[in-house]
């Protein structure tokens, strides 16, 4: 027996303002309201009364997977391709939506993960849309509330990772905004497309570097096993034996590969001596640092993720930067940013700022002005332009061998890492 989805609004209403944006046909763009749309279905969601849906639904959005099996199995249930409320919300996007609510309930009572696999195996389609275009898949990727098991389900399930949204969105630009990349990982698994356009002309492939270096790194390295490239420093693991995880030491040689142990180095050396290259006047260029406060420095992907109104735990403010009073030599993996010229958006050799250097840890942090390094300056920022990130970052093995001069392994920039 179906249920009429008018009979069950859970409170939910278009209002004639949301029906005149989304009465414009294709993908809706900033200049064609998307913005307003959102805060409108915000606001919306923000007003749901569950109590206001079918005992169904409600079934599946509380995760009470025998209430559900009765329901189906005993012919009560609504028909589950169908929708409900003015939303149009699948049943399987009722069950995403809540589990990222619905936190307490008695011991073993929320068990949505069950749900949604019951409804699939029932014959719920995975690709339901809302009126705003949003497939469970999209709501299962969204942060903060983004669930990997959900998302997994679904895509397992026959869930579309293309599906675009009434303003384009596909689901792999929601783990972006919230650097999920346990998420972003499972989409590429399943063969999201990058190049997939939203209403604003924007692709993953070029978002990706506007939501941070965790992002970018992660869909850098998707690019080169889909083309069966790889880059130096690109994976966490001995060069040898591939073991993977913390501790590994560099090679003193060329700082580009990563060894678990000393015979691991020794039954790599016959394969890495011809490629290890030392730090010489051929490989590298020489820098001078100037220290100044940056603890203040923002990073483009995190004003992104603030105007989009999403936190980062992980963030931490960065160390203070000014001379060591004890001066220490170190080797170290650095990142370099160029200047950006602020009408275009692109690199610029002669932009304010100079350079802005530092280290994962950020314990090190400097900038270097073109004045006093011309030559070298004017190398590492050609290196950048044609090797980098969106031509205005890269990443390099460097060596502090005093405090004036920073010696920057330009010949082998080596892969984006996630800081």
């Amino acid at each position: 027996m179906s249920q009429a989805a008018g009979h069950h609004d859970g409170g939910l209403k278009v209002t004639t303002e949301m029906e005149a944006i989304l009465s414009q046909p294709g993908h809706i763009s900033i200049k064609m309201g998307s913005e307003k749309l959102r805060a409108m279905f915000q606001k919306q969601f923000g007003e749901l009364d569950i109590n206001e849906l079918s005992p169904f639904t409600l079934g599946c959005v509380t995760g009470q997977i025998e209430a559900v099996k009765d329901a189906i199995n005993g012919g009560s249930a609504p028909d589950i391709t169908g929708t409900e409320t003015p939303f149009n919300i699948g049943f399987l996007a009722f069950t995403v939506l809540g589990a990222q609510r619905i936190r307490r309930g008695p011991p073993g009572s929320l068990r949505h993960l069950d749900v949604l696999k019951f409804l699939l195996q029932c014959g719920a389609p995975p690709d339901v849309a809302d009126i705003s275009g949003h497939t469970a898949l999209h709501h299962a990727c969204t942060p903060p509330l983004g669930s990997f098991e959900l998302a997994k389900a679904l895509l397992e399930g026959g869930a579309n990772p293309n599906a675009q949204n009434r303003y384009g969105e596909v689901p792999l630009c929601f783990p972006f905004q919230g650097q999920d990349i346990q998420i972003l990982d499972l989409l590429m698994e399943h063969n999201a497309d990058l190049d997939v356009k939203d209403g604003n002309g924007d692709s993953p492939r070029r978002l990706c570097v506007v939501f941070g270096p965790q992002v970018t790194a992660a869909v850098r390295r998707w690019e080169r096993k889909r083309s069966g490239e790889k880059a130096l420093w690109e994976e966490k693991e001995c060069e040898y034996c591939k073991k993977k995880g913390s501790g590994l030491k560099q090679c003193a040689r060329c700082h580009t590969v990563r060894y678990c142990s000393s015979d691991c180095q020794r039954m790599h050396w016959k394969t890495h001596k011809p490629l290890c290259q030392p730090f010489s006047t051929s490989t590298t260029v020489t820098l001078k640092p100037t220290y100044r406060d940056l603890s203040s420095t923002i990073s483009r992907a995190d004003f992104t993720r603030e105007a989009l109104g999403l936190s980062n735990p992980k963030s931490k403010p960065p160390k203070n930067a000014s001379p060591r009073k004890a001066f220490e030599q170190k080797s170290m993996i650095i990142k370099v940013q160029v200047p950006v010229d602020l009408f275009t958006s692109t690199a610029s050799s002669t932009g304010l700022g100079g350079l802005l250097v530092y280290n994962k840890k950020k314990d090190f942090m400097c900038t270097i002005a073109r004045n006093g390094n011309v030559n070298a300056y004017d190398e590492v920022v050609r290196t950048v332009q044609s090797r980098g990130v969106g031509g205005v970052k890269a990443y390099f093995a460097a060596e502090l061998r005093s405090r004036d001069e920073l010696i920057v392994k330009i010949s082998e920039p080596l892969a984006e890492q996630p800081f």
